[in-house]
């Protein structure tokens, strides 16, 4: 693990980790399938998945129903009822508007790395005021490979000017802490975003494991084992 004392940027992933997102994307999965005559799927069903994207969503749900289907059609259509209600029930997590600002008040950078498309992600970060705060925003579409490959978070250093040694990512999915190992950062898992169960977080080879997102400031100053 690097030292802590070298920490100048910490940067998240967006879904999960900085963002509760979750009932925004189930109410857009389970308002197209309900068009299309399938059933809704509970939302803990749904937010396990919601790191592996819209795709992964509705493809649990079309084998929930025991259907297959055209993915393509209810794909765009979920897509669009998203974009229609993005911000509506998502908010930072809570805690997290108080790490923010101690990391401003610490003079430490933060941005986000996201798989999500840049035409979702600054829409979202615009409703919520969030735009112009992050020194970047690494959407999925930024640069020609995504998380799990380091490429993304290689870029956010570089337009932030800190080194990867420089830089701690956290996030909720192992393709996160695999892009952060890969890229030479730190890494912590954030446990109280969608973890499956069924790809346990511990496993993912994190530096560290962060049950609230006010542990990250615990972990900085080195009283979080």
């Amino acid at each position: 693990m690097k030292g802590k004392s070298t920490v100048r940027s910490v940067l998240f992933d967006l879904d999960g980790t900085l963002l509760d997102t979750a009932p925004d994307l189930a109410f857009a999965c389970n308002a197209a399938v309900t068009e299309a005559g399938l059933q809704p799927q509970p939302m803990g069903a749904l937010k396990p998945l919601i790191s592996g994207g819209a795709a992964a969503m509705l493809r649990h749900t079309l084998a929930a129903n025991r259907q297959e289907a055209d993915l393509t059609p209810l794909l765009e259509r979920m897509l669009a009822i998203y974009r229609e209600n993005i911000a509506v029930h998502t908010r930072l997590f809570g805690g997290m508007e108080a790490v923010l600002v101690e990391l401003e008040t610490r003079n430490l950078s933060w941005g986000i790395v996201t798989n999500k498309v840049t035409r979702f992600t600054e829409p979202l970060l615009q409703s919520l005021n969030l735009l112009e705060r992050p020194a970047c925003v690494i959407s999925g579409d930024t640069t020609p490979e995504h998380k799990p490959h380091p490429m993304p978070l290689l870029e956010a250093c570089r337009r932030i000017g800190s080194r990867p040694s420089q830089c701690v990512y956290v996030g909720d999915a192992r393709r996160d802490i695999e892009a952060g190992r890969n890229a030479g950062m730190t890494t912590l898992a954030a446990l109280y975003g969608y973890v499956s169960t069924d790809d346990p977080a511990e496993s993912w080879g994190a530096d560290g494991l962060l049950q609230h997102p006010q542990e990250l400031l615990s972990w900085l100053d080195g009283t979080l084992q």
